[in-house]
C-alpha cells in the first residue's frame, strides 16, 4: 500500500484540490446563510453595569454576505482547476475569517466552526500550491499539444535508403 502526496491526482484522477473547494464553498454558504437571518433580525441586547444597549449589526451582516457570495464563488472556481483560482480563493477566504472573528460574540459557535472550515481550506491550498509549483513538467499525452523541443536538429532528417540520405 503507497500512500498519496499532496501533488497526486487522487480517486478522480483530475489532481485538483477538491476538499479544499467543498470546504470553501460549504463554509461561504454557511456565512452567506447565517448573514442574511442576522440581516433581518432585530438589534442585539447587550447588558453592561452601566445599562442596556441595543447594537445593530446589520451593517456587518451586509458585509459579511457579500464576503460569505466572494468564498462560496471562489470555492466553486477551485474546482474547475485554472490557474489563478487558488490565489483568488485564498484572498477571498481572509476577509471571510476575519469577518467571522469580528462577529464572533454574536454567534460564537457557528463562527468558529466557519473559521476552522476556511483556515482548514486555506492550509490545504496553500499545500496543493506548494505541490503544484514542485511538479515537473508533465511528458507529453494526449492532453498536451507537442513535446518540449529537443536540442540540435528541429526536424527529422530523411528516411533511411532514400536518394536524399548523404553518403
Amino acid at each position: 500500500m503507497g500512500s498519496a502526496r499532496v501533488g497526486d491526482a487522487g480517486a478522480t484522477g483530475s489532481g485538483r484540490p477538491l476538499l479544499a473547494a467543498g470546504l470553501l464553498t460549504g463554509a461561504g454558504l454557511v456565512d452567506v446563510l447565517s448573514a442574511w437571518a442576522h440581516t433581518a433580525r432585530d438589534a442585539f441586547a447587550v447588558e453592561t453595569a452601566q445599562g442596556v444597549y441595543l447594537v445593530d449589526i446589520t451593517g456587518w451582516a451586509r458585509l459579511h454576505v457579500a464576503i460569505g457570495a466572494a468564498a462560496t464563488l471562489a470555492g466553486l472556481l477551485v474546482l474547475t482547476g485554472r490557474r489563478g483560482t487558488v490565489p483568488l480563493a485564498i484572498c477571498c477566504a481572509v476577509p471571510a475569517v476575519a469577518v467571522d472573528l469580528a462577529l464572533l460574540p454574536y454567534a460564537p459557535i457557528r463562527a468558529v466552526l466557519v473559521v476552522a472550515l476556511d483556515l482548514a481550506a486555506v492550509r490545504l491550498l496553500l499545500r496543493y500550491r506548494r505541490a503544484v509549483r514542485g511538479r515537473t513538467p508533465a511528458p507529453p499525452g494526449p492532453d498536451r499539444l507537442s513535446a518540449p523541443r529537443r536540442p540540435g536538429r528541429s526536424s527529422p532528417g530523411p528516411p533511411p535508403g532514400s536518394p536524399t540520405t548523404p553518403g
